[in-house]
């Protein structure tokens, strides 16, 4: 796999106290971050998600690939040190390697999602709970395709742009 680590001397490092909260969710940011060292927290809706601690791992990446809000905050467990990737959609968009490095991570996930949720349809299927909607729940994910960039605004044709 492509490592970002790799190209990563080309990036600024920042160090990150204890508690700082480098990702707030709902909030848009043109910047991706490679952990160096230390740990942080993914937090959405109050939930603790779980705790990154990986050199290498990226933070922040759905925002800038998708243009939109932060889908979680990231909020640094220990003393950490990151790579500040910005502006981060130029970024990935002029750098394969990094690119990579992100789809192939991207992929991993994707790949753990489905197979925890097949492993749902099968423990429920045919229960008659919600969880027996896992098959209803797979097809929509593999249905996803590529959408055409959007301008800011309501998703929503009923609700008007402000």
């Amino acid at each position: 796999m492509s490592h970002p680590s790799s190209t990563a001397s080309q990036w600024p490092e920042r160090a990150i106290p204890a508690g700082t909260v480098l990702i707030r969710e709902a909030e848009r940011s043109d910047h991706l971050y490679v952990l160096s060292q230390g740990a942080f927290d993914i937090v959405r809706a109050g939930v603790r998600i779980v705790q990154v601690r990986e050199p290498g791992a990226f933070l922040g990446e759905i925002g800038p690939l998708l243009n939109t809000p932060a889908s979680a905050s990231v909020i640094a467990a220990s003393d950490s040190l990151v790579q500040v990737i910005h502006p981060a959609a130029a970024a990935v968009r002029s750098d394969p390697a990094l690119t990579l490095a992100i789809a192939q991570l991207l992929a991993r996930r994707l790949q753990t999602v489905t197979a925890y949720l097949v492993d749902l349809q099968q423990q429920y299927a045919g229960t008659g709970t919600h969880l027996a909607l896992m098959d209803q729940v797979l097809a929509r994910l593999m249905e996803q395709q590529p959408r055409p960039p959007q301008a800011p605004g309501s998703e929503r044709a009923d609700v008007p742009d402000y």
